[in-house]
């Protein structure tokens, strides 16, 4: 029998599609604030608040954040906080660059147009409090993008099925011949009891990397 083709691929948004330049995010927000930072510390601090997003991603007490930007905002402050080396100044210099320090990863571009050229809808699937389709904008790739699901915006949290039926109702999508793409296997993976199947890849820290796309055009059976 031969396998139904992909005609949709979802995208999770952070440390999938984009991630943040830690030099750039955390070293322009300590300049800003006139704080010198040692070697290293830029990374390492950027690298905590990602491991710490992931690991409260499908914490109950957190899921308001991804519904409402002014808990989101609040939030943020709050996991910034923790980091050691972040205190209230530093944390809100750079809570107020977080958006401009995303870019997309090295190979984003050529595989959303790959997949785009092939005819293959494409929908990104976040749980997040603020409007990302500024940081698509910013980097001219709005327009391959079919629909944006955002948490707060639908009022469903991955791992939550609703998000991925809310997605396929945008997409117009079949579940069995849409693929879910994210980097947490809880999260992300969620995808799977809305009948949608998910890869999930493993964490690739800075965008000036490829992210591993070739395993998606693979499955969506579209010439890298």
């Amino acid at each position: 029998m031969t396998a139904r083709r992909v005609t949709t691929v979802l995208f999770d948004f952070a440390w999938t599609l984009f991630a943040r330049d830690s030099e750039r995010w955390v070293g322009n927000a300590a300049a800003s604030i006139d704080r010198t930072l040692a070697v290293g510390e830029a990374h390492r601090i950027a690298g905590d608040f990602a491991e710490l997003l992931r690991e409260t991603a499908t914490d109950p007490a957190h899921i308001a954040r991804d519904l409402d930007p002014r808990v989101w905002d609040r939030a943020i402050l709050a996991v910034l906080e923790q980091i050691p080396g972040v205190d209230q100044a530093l944390a809100s210099a750079m809570h107020e660059t977080h958006a401009e320090a995303v870019e997309p990863y090295a190979d984003t571009v050529a595989t959303l147009s790959a997949l785009r050229d092939s005819g293959v809808r494409i929908g990104v699937v976040s749980n997040v409090g603020w409007d990302i389709r500024t940081c698509f904008a910013r980097h001219g790739l709005d327009g391959y993008v079919d629909a944006f699901v955002l948490s707060y915006e639908v009022g469903f949290v991955k791992p939550d099925p609703l998000i991925w039926v809310a997605a396929l109702e945008a997409l117009h999508a079949a579940p069995g011949q849409t693929l879910m793409v994210g980097d947490h296997p809880a999260g992300d993976g969620g995808s799977v009891a809305a009948g949608i199947p998910a890869l999930i890849l493993p964490m690739v820290d800075s965008p000036a990397q490829k992210r591993g796309f070739e395993y998606v055009l693979r499955l969506a059976q579209v010439p890298s």
